[in-house]
């Protein structure tokens, strides 16, 4: 028995060195720009009002402490409720106008026509549309989401290799058989990236649709702190928007992970890694 302990403990060192190297490397860059960060300011390279030293970001964070948990809970609210409802309506649409050609000349010039419009420029018509509040918000980002996942869908159908679809063809299947167990299947490991790709836009969506007037979350902290000149609290409410993205972006490669764990990209990660260096 003690004898299978040490092959084991040492069959784990390789893992565990692995994995500690890999933080460290992580970590390089970030100490590196701190490290510069603090030594322009205390150069006095840069004046505080540009880029305020890393003390004085930590004295607004505590000096926000009270503030931050309801805005971060109202930009959650807003975030997330857009990207799930764009996500829904983009999927639906690239769907639905891949597999009818009549949904698809209704709604196709539409969403030829809205996919170059800067999404920000609408801001000025959802005010009057929807007035100041959660609608319009969420309203901005559902839209924003819905264009990215809606043009990546469609594209993806139109990807497909034409052998799935004869193959399936030839063995009896009808179209909406098709539909469910080749198509479905096969583009949903293209979409992740655009998944997270309208994940990491929601949030930028988010700060301009709460300079649209809203009252609460951290845009409007960010207003806030842009209006007294305080620089170090924008810094820290940025930090704060990047550690939500990053988490969000983390829960659905997680996601990801254990639902396309059938598909290439996870069984041959050996191969592909060795190929693209992603190990």
């Amino acid at each position: 028995m003690s004898t299978l302990r040490i092959a084991a403990h040492s069959a784990l060192r390789p893992a565990i060195f692995i994995r500690h190297r890999n933080v460290l490397r992580r970590l390089v860059v970030p100490l590196v720009i701190l490290g510069v960060w603090e030594l322009v300011c205390e150069l006095g390279l840069v004046r505080p009002l540009i880029l305020p030293p890393p003390h004085a970001v930590w004295d607004a964070f505590t000096g926000m402490k009270g503030q931050l948990p309801g805005a971060i809970l109202t930009t959650l609210s807003i975030t997330l409720t857009g990207f799930l409802i764009g996500t829904a309506i983009g999927l639906a649409m690239g769907l639905v106008m891949a597999y009818s050609v009549i949904a698809r000349d209704f709604f196709g010039t539409i969403f030829d026509f809205l996919r170059p419009v800067p999404i920000f420029a609408l801001i000025p018509l959802f005010l009057l549309w929807f007035g100041i509040g959660k609608p319009p918000e969420v309203a901005l980002v559902s839209m924003g989401c819905a264009v990215i996942l809606g043009v990546s869908t469609s594209e993806a159908i139109r990807n497909i290799p034409s052998i799935y679809i004869r193959a399936g063809l030839t063995l009896g299947a009808r179209r909406s058989g098709i539909y469910r167990t080749v198509i479905i299947p096969y583009i949903f490991p293209h979409l992740v990236g655009a998944i997270r790709l309208a994940a990491a836009s929601a949030w930028g969506l988010d700060v301009a649709a709460e300079f649209m007037g809203s009252q609460q979350g951290l845009g409007y902290l960010i207003i806030e702190q842009q209006i007294y000149l305080r620089t170090a609290g924008i810094f820290v409410l940025v930090f704060v928007y990047c550690i939500l993205a990053i988490v969000f972006d983390v829960l659905i490669a997680r996601i990801e992970r254990h639902v396309t764990r059938w598909t290439e990209r996870r069984s041959a990660k050996g191969i592909v890694a060795s190929i693209v260096g992603s190990q």
